[in-house]
């Protein structure tokens, strides 16, 4: 008696569609407020700057670590078996947080928590990988978890005040709960994907190592600022919710660069794009060194997230015409979080009191590197890509 194969969705569909953007924002529910969770805790836990940024670097490696685990085997399961498991691991490990904000484990559960956001983040990248448009949908993706980070930053301080820690992992425990009604929508496997696109090129694998080496350093860049940007704020001597304010200009102004991303694709070169974004993020860094004021500090951190949010959608669309198989993004979303876990990790013993320098010079570094590391495989493609 033959297996019967599970009925796939439309993956094109916008139920289905909504439900990957809706995944991919859960998945970032913390994340994307990091720079303000990492002031919670300093604020309302009482811990030091490097702590604080120490915390999130657990969770961060927790996204790390099932984002490998997904990248390695995870795809081979059941899509939607995997989602709910993701969802429910998030949920119990939030729960678990609210419960021992000062606890010895709270860092372990922190751990937790970011293993199922990490599940959930891989799946959902992966799902909008496989669509037909796979540019605009990232771009929606983008366009709602920026507006949810942009409202999140600026009233954070608000809601910490008023629901404190505890409270608020509370709440991204109901989130992940109530993210279950999405799972009927989610593909079972990369069989439901369109095909490839007409760019793609197989590499050789050791170029394929190479532009995911160049996401990794691009992403430990990232992670490296958004896990200090409040704390560069407020000790360069400015009022908390000024940071917070500009944090959420950033957030807001960000929405325009993911957008922009969709409608320049067919009219900017995307290794324009590329370089523009990953070195003008560096750029951007550069203007907070020292003590900026509020206006270099909105300027350099509207920057930074703009471009980031820009390219991102550039990048992915390169490596995904790296590989033939369709595989690569999950190793892509990999070495993402692997990178934005890491930076955190990276950044804290770098901290020198209430001095960032060396924190922002290794970010500005790690950004060039990451950009010369991706004109690699870039050309190489493009050599394999001008016969044809």
């Amino acid at each position: 008696m033959t297996q019967r194969r599970p009925r796939e969705i439309n993956v094109n569909g916008w139920p289905a569609i909504v439900s990957a953007v809706v995944l991919g924002t859960i998945g970032v529910l913390s994340f994307i407020i990091q720079p303000g969770v990492v002031q919670g805790y300093v604020e309302h836990l009482h811990v030091s700057d490097a702590r604080a940024v120490d915390l999130v670097g657990l969770e961060m490696l927790g996204v790390a670590l099932a984002t490998v685990f997904m990248a390695l085997i995870g795809t081979r399961i059941d899509w939607r078996v995997i989602t709910a498991a993701g969802l429910l691991i998030a949920a119990a490990g939030d729960a678990s947080s609210a419960g021992a904000t000062h606890g010895d484990l709270f860092g372990w559960l922190r751990l937790i928590a970011g293993f199922g956001e990490g599940i959930i983040i891989s799946i959902s990248f992966t799902f909008v990988g496989i669509t037909a448009k796979a540019e605009r949908n990232v771009a929606l993706y983008l366009v709602l978890l920026l507006t949810y980070g942009a409202f999140g930053l600026w009233y954070l301080p608000v809601i910490l005040n008023r629901i404190d820690i505890a409270g608020l992992f509370t709440v991204f425990a109901g989130l992940s709960v109530v993210a279950l009604i999405t799972v009927p929508f989610v593909p079972h496997g990369y069989g439901a994907g369109s095909g490839a696109r007409p760019g793609v090129r197989q590499l050789p694998n050791a170029m394929l190592a190479v532009a995911l080496a160049a996401v990794l350093a691009y992403n430990v860049a990232q992670g490296i600022a958004w896990a200090v940007l409040f704390l560069v704020g407020t000790s360069a001597g400015l009022a908390e919710q000024s940071v917070a304010n500009a944090l959420f200009a950033s957030q807001a102004l960000a929405v325009g660069g993911a957008l922009a991303s969709v409608f320049l694709a067919e009219r900017l070169h995307r290794d324009v794009a590329i370089a523009g974004g990953i070195l003008g993020g560096a750029a951007s860094i550069a203007l907070l060194l020292g003590t900026p004021g509020l206006v270099l500090f909105t300027v350099g951190v509207c920057g930074f997230n703009i471009l980031w949010n820009f390219v991102l959608p550039f990048i992915l669309g390169r490596i995904g015409d790296f590989d033939a198989s369709g595989r690569m993004m999950s190793f892509a979303v990999a070495m993402q979080m692997i990178g934005l876990g890491g930076g955190p990790l990276i950044a804290a013993p770098l901290i020198d009191g209430k001095s960032f320098r060396v924190v922002e010079l290794v970010c500005i570094a790690l950004f060039v590197v990451s950009f010369a590391l991706l004109r690699i495989p870039t050309l190489a493609h493009r050599r394999l890509h001008a016969p044809a």
